[in-house]
């Protein structure tokens, strides 16, 4: 796949093909169900979006595999750990002073998990939450968009409206993050102006 020959049509294609495999979010275990107006997303559900994405820009992004793609996938494993103890916030919602609870709810976490495990995750969440790496840029630039390929629907279009998200709250979660990684920016942007046309975000 070359950047230069995507077009809109080519990117919704590959869109809907990623949804398909996102299907897995929605088939309930244990014969649970949820009801027809579920429209809720654990943060794991989240999680498992962000590595479908991982794994399919990976080879767009790094061809020729500079990157530690395992780093990568155990990062996006572990980046929302804190959220155990806070809960879920959208992140467009966020304060310096719940970005602080965060910080101290993720000391928590790992206090409270195995030893082994807290010497494997301490130094991965410590360089993803610097952004100190190619690695750590990469997943959060797949944490910012993965919410586009899950909201782009029926039930996310409700999701929307009832958040009442505007394309400004969006943008400002994404923009930062996507500019170094070419086709994660195209996507981000091409899903985001047809979302736009066809009236997902809320306008004042």
């Amino acid at each position: 796949m070359r950047l230069e020959d995507l077009t809109k049509k080519m990117i919704l294609s590959e869109v809907s093909k990623i949804q398909y495999l996102y299907g897995l979010k929605y088939e309930i275990r244990y014969h649970h169900d949820r009801e027809g107006k579920d429209y809720t997303e654990s943060v794991a559900e989240h999680v498992y979006g962000m590595h479908i994405l991982a794994t399919y820009f990976l080879p767009l992004e790094d061809p020729n595999k500079e990157w530690d793609w395992q780093k990568i996938y155990e990062m996006i494993t572990w980046h929302d750990i804190d959220e155990v103890e806070t809960g879920d916030m959208i992140g467009y919602l966020k304060t310096p002073k719940v970005r602080s609870k965060e910080a101290k709810a993720m000391k928590v976490v790992l206090s409270k998990s195995p030893d082994h495990l807290r010497a494997y995750m301490t130094p991965i969440l410590e360089e993803y939450e610097a952004l100190s790496s190619s690695e750590a840029k990469f997943v959060k630039a797949i944490d910012r968009v993965e919410p586009l390929f899950h909201l782009y629907n029926e039930r996310g279009r409700k999701t929307m409206a009832k958040n009442r998200t505007t394309i400004e709250q969006s943008e400002s979660l994404k923009q930062p993050y996507v500019q170094d990684f070419p086709f994660i920016r195209i996507f981000s942007n091409t899903v985001t102006f047809v979302m736009k046309e066809e009236g997902y975000f809320f306008e004042e």
